[in-house]
């Protein structure tokens, strides 16, 4: 008898460590919410996207490079300004510090100090990006979607499925604007365990999986062209916790997913870690430039490590794209203006070339 409960506990046990979670609105950031993470080089980590399913173990061996933190602030906390361009009660965090390269696109208009801020729908229950805000030349301006983001709708469950569309207007007053237009599908594809370095007893998780497909418009004194970025975040959810324990980001490429970023839920190591300022200003230029020939070679920072590279017509079309090289040859193509985009991990640069 003794013998027959022990087996039955220990089942109950396993049982209970591999259970089936949900997560709800419960579980999102909420404001003055403080995050650390580590972030992974993802040379040299093999994560494959498809490994995911039910009951599914999560182990990969994360080896963190740097640390950030994430902090969730409200807008007025950001800028006593942004309160009369904002609605109250949202919350947000510091996306990226800057966009390199675009104060040369948009001569003359430094974007820096991006936000992105969330508000917890009640009706449906649902986590949404509902607005954003940056410093214009110096001047905060805040900016609400037409079509909020939805990140996720509740109760998030395996086999959830939803998707919706989005837009976002940057209007830059007397000189133009940028448009952010997109489509977010996002599905629960897989439950289990997930074990890292900040979770060093498997925990219970689900992944979500959403796909990203966004063009963002630029019209700048009269001249009007468009970006495409399509994209596949990855994020491990457990209950208790108000951020990932794993996030892990894909640009699509040619059809194929290339990993650009890795973070996981951590510790501060670092005592000189501070709030995460997204990306950093970055020297990435072209030369010569113009060139008569077609043929230019870009500056690339040393920490960068591997990088990738579209260029894009005046007409939004993607005319070149390559990994890893810095030499870009457009000698086929006819005179113009073109636009060289630079992705490595989460830092990116636009770089103008004339032909």
């Amino acid at each position: 008898m003794k013998r027959l409960l022990t087996i039955i506990a220990t089942t109950l046990t396993c049982n209970y460590g591999h259970a089936q979670i949900t997560i709800t609105g419960a579980d999102m950031p909420v404001a003055h919410d403080t995050f650390a993470y580590s972030t992974v080089q993802p040379a040299g980590v093999t994560i494959n996207p498809g490994d995911s399913g039910a009951n599914f173990s999560w182990n990969y061996p994360l080896v963190g490079t740097s640390q950030g933190m994430d902090i969730f602030k409200t807008a007025a906390e950001v800028s006593p300004l942004l309160s009369f361009t904002l609605p109250p009660g949202l919350y947000g965090y510091r996306v990226a510090d800057s966009i390199p390269g675009l104060g040369i696109l948009m001569a003359g208009i430094t974007i820096q100090n991006m936000y992105t801020y969330f508000q917890h729908l009640a009706i449906p229950s649902a986590y949404v990006a509902v607005a954003f805000s940056a410093s214009i030349n110096s001047i905060p301006l805040g900016t609400t979607y037409t079509d909020p983001d939805v990140w996720y709708t509740f109760p998030l469950a395996y086999g959830h499925t939803d998707s919706f569309n989005y837009k976002l207007p940057i209007n830059i007053p007397t000189i133009g604007g940028i448009t952010q237009a997109g489509y977010r599908k996002t599905v629960v594809d897989g439950w289990g365990t997930i074990s890292t370095p900040y979770y060093t007893t498997p925990v219970n998780c689900i992944r979500v999986r959403s796909e990203i497909n966004e063009i963002d418009s630029i019209d700048f004194s009269g001249t009007s062209f468009g970006l495409p970025r399509n994209s596949v975040e990855y994020k491990w959810l457990v209950n208790g916790d108000h951020f990932p324990a794993l996030w892990v980001t894909s640009s699509v490429i040619g059809g194929n997913e290339v990993i650009t970023n890795i973070r996981y839920r951590d510790h501060i190591v670092d005592k000189t870690v501070v709030p995460n300022t997204g990306n950093a200003d970055a020297n990435v230029s072209a030369y010569p430039n113009p060139s008569l020939n077609g043929i230019y070679t870009l500056s690339i920072p040393s920490g960068w490590g591997n990088f990738h590279v579209d260029v894009f017509d005046m007409r939004s079309a993607m005319i070149a794209s390559q990994d890893n090289n810095s030499v870009i040859n457009l000698q086929s193509l006819p005179a113009g203006n073109y636009v060289a985009r630079v992705i490595s991990g989460t830092n990116l640069a636009f770089v103008p070339l004339v032909k």
